[in-house]
């Protein structure tokens, strides 16, 4: 399931990135908003927490002493469910060790899920993660030829994921046309770019190549 949402996940991050610059942030729990600098401000919904304390991660739905707003956590409630429904108990499970899967994993695997983008908010001992509601459709939009190569390699040199299953995901959700062979995966854009995509034996990525 991470394989499959990863890329396009991390794509949008970084369009996120390209929007907020190094705008601080704020985040306004009573109207369930965040402001980054003085000209953006997002509803958001809120997907858990890190500790530094003891390496743990914490579900927003399951933060019950922090008397959250329930409006603030449909998303959470929304995985939650999704969890039941497919099998992953890291969408279940209240907390675990971020050694398991940490507060990135998770928010990329909800971004994958929901189709919103998030933000990592630290704060003194730990981090909050929560999804933006409401942002510029550029953030959302398919990604350029040229960051799709970019995205691709970050991904495999992050995370231990099945190549295959993240390259044809990834380049499927970003309008390309698929082939996938036994050796190799070639991706046609609709503004004729290709991408091509060469795996060993074992499945793992072997070189990326294309015109773009």
């Amino acid at each position: 399931m991470f394989a499959r949402h990863v890329a396009t996940a991390l794509a949008r991050q970084l369009a996120l990135g390209d929007l907020l610059g190094d705008r601080g942030w704020s985040l306004d729990i009573g109207t369930g908003t965040a402001t980054f600098g003085t000209d953006l401000r997002f509803r958001v919904q809120l997907l858990g927490t890190e500790s530094e304390d003891d390496g743990t991660w914490l579900w927003a739905w399951a933060n019950t002493g922090s008397a959250l707003p329930p409006a603030l956590l449909h998303a959470a409630d929304g995985l939650r469910e999704h969890g039941r429904q497919t099998g992953p108990a890291e969408l279940t499970e209240p907390t675990f060790r971020l050694d398991r899967a940490d507060g990135h994993q998770l928010s990329l695997l909800a971004s994958g899920l929901t189709g919103r983008c998030y933000y990592r908010g630290p704060y003194p001992g730990g981090a909050l993660f929560f999804q933006l509601e409401d942002v510029p459709a550029q953030v959302l939009a398919p990604a350029r030829p040229e960051r799709v190569l970019s995205v691709l390699g970050q991904v495999i040199q992050a995370y231990d994921v099945d190549h295959r299953t993240v390259v044809e995901s990834f380049l499927a959700q970003q309008g390309w046309q698929v082939d996938a062979a036994a050796g190799s995966v070639t991706g046609r854009h609709p503004d004729g770019s290709t991408v091509l995509v060469n795996l060993d034996g074992y499945g793992r990525i072997r070189d990326i190549g294309g015109q773009l």
